[in-house]
């Protein structure tokens, strides 16, 4: 046998030794430490911080600071959404429907600190709201970079809190930009593949070097979760939004007080407009902007201030910027002539339209004006004998954000069978307990079974369901 270098047998004999003093927890001398630790350990401990790193920092999780509400649903942990710190002094920008309707919210950091927050401004047209925080001192700060100079293609993360699994971070690329979210939201989207789940709602969209180019906001209507398809705020839009919130707590813009729909060029060669597209006038706001500069009911809308409608999105965008008592140009047709009106724009209401909807059915409460619980629907005999339909349900009612829809068939009140209208309906407000649970019938998705809240208490402890018709894109 070939006996070994006395090299080699000390080597091997040195590293028995190691092995064996780690194991069994032997002190080692500073020098015999160094040597038996990977060179890899050594690289990392010295390795300088990266900008996800120093970007999740700066990342929040955002829930209600009711306590009583989120034990209710089963996590005092899980987050409603996320957020990031754009100043130093407490300032953390979020998505409208994070917050929803609340004026106070828990902040949480990923070093496990906590603060009250108190929402200090909010647009629903834009979907975006600032929350306030008192630090012990200077917070880390994210700032904002161009996202439009970013070729397809560029590396990005998304930092944040998707379905409860806190300060996370997902990777992809820039995919395009000027995306739409729906035919309404007047946000032109980057879109990305970093992957979004809910609790990614206002969580920052960054770059390696850890800037914000946008807001991770939604994925498409036709889905909650992930798709390979993210929509974020650019960051060009929220850095001019944000001050605005931040002094005076919302975006005033004006409106022409119409409602309107689409009309593609078959609809507009029916209203004497051929070769033409625009927006149909539904409906003018009595005694506001459109009717006082003579807009009427039927007219074709082609353009505002040159820009050309096609889409609801498009007078919304063209209105984005405009503020109360703004004099701008309207192009329509009626009646096969064009006409051109200055309208004197009237104060908008920014939560008019989906966005507006998506927030008050995050966090209705089911209280009215006066303070009275209601829950926003009725029922009505349908057309065979013993039949209950649902009728109409109003928007953002408890009937609608727990999700019922107007043609339901109503089977069942608490399992107990139910044929009369006003029988079911005193069934539900007579009731003592908490929640009511609704056994309906819906065309193309079978049986369903509803847990309606029957007071503003309970309301705000559970969960909602998530409506089919309604758009749930934002996460």
């Amino acid at each position: 046998m070939t006996s070994l270098k006395p090299v080699n047998l000390y080597r091997r004999t040195l590293g028995w030794f190691l092995a064996a003093s780690l194991c069994l927890g032997v002190a080692l001398p500073s020098t015999a430490r160094a040597a038996a630790m990977p060179q890899a350990a050594v690289a990392q401990a010295a390795k300088p911080e990266t900008g996800i790193e120093r970007a999740m920092k700066a990342v929040v999780a955002i829930s209600p600071q009711d306590e009583a509400a989120r034990k209710q649903n089963g996590d005092t942990e899980s987050a409603g959404g996320s957020g990031f710190v754009i100043d130093a002094s407490g300032l953390i920008l979020t998505n409208a429907h994070v917050v929803a309707k609340l004026d106070k919210v828990e902040v949480t950091f990923a070093n496990g600190k906590r603060y009250a927050g108190t929402v200090i401004g909010r647009d629903g047209r834009t979907d975006l709201a600032i929350v306030k925080i008192k630090p012990d001192g200077p917070l880390p700060v994210l700032k904002f970079a161009a996202s439009s100079k970013l070729p397809l293609g560029t590396k990005v993360y998304a930092l944040g809190n998707p379905l409860g699994n806190r300060f996370s971070v997902t990777s992809g690329i820039v995919s395009g930009y000027d995306r739409a979210y729906d035919v309404a939201w007047p946000v032109n989207f980057i879109q990305h593949d970093a992957a979004l789940n809910p609790g990614n709602s206002g969580g920052p969209l960054i770059t390696e070097e850890g800037d914000v180019i946008g807001i991770n906001t939604a994925t498409p209507p036709e889905t909650i979760f992930d798709i390979g398809i993210g929509l974020a705020i650019p960051a060009e839009l929220a850095a001019k939004i944000a001050p605005k919130l931040v002094a005076d707590g919302k975006v005033v813009r004006g409106r022409l007080g119409v409602t309107a729909s689409s009309a593609d060029a078959g609809m507009a060669e029916a209203l004497g407009a051929p070769g033409k597209t625009g927006l149909i006038v539904d409906a003018v706001t009595g005694g506001g902007a459109a009717e006082k500069a003579g807009v009427k009911i039927g007219d074709l809308l082609l353009s505002v201030e040159g820009r050309k409608l096609e889409v609801v999105r498009d007078l919304s965008m063209a209105l984005i910027d405009t503020r109360p008592g703004d004099k701008v140009g309207v192009k329509v047709m009626r009646g096969g002539k064009p006409i051109d009106l200055a309208v004197a724009l009237e104060p908008d209401e920014d939560t008019a339209g989906e966005r507006g909807k998506v927030a008050a059915l995050s966090m209705s409460d089911g209280l009215g004006s006066d303070g009275s619980f209601k829950l926003g629907f009725e029922f009505k005999a349908g057309a065979s004998a013993g039949r209950i339909l649902v009728g109409k349900v109003e928007e953002a009612s408890i009937g609608q954000m727990y999700g019922l829809y107007e043609g339901d068939e109503l089977l069942a009140i608490d399992g107990v069978a139910v044929t009369d209208p006003a029988a079911a309906m005193a069934a539900i407000t007579g009731s003592k307990r908490s929640v009511s649970v609704l056994r309906i019938q819906r065309a193309g998705q079978g049986t369903l079974h509803i847990a309606l809240p029957l007071s503003a208490e309970a309301a705000k402890a559970r969960r909602p369901g998530v409506p089919r018709r309604f758009p749930r894109g934002p996460l």
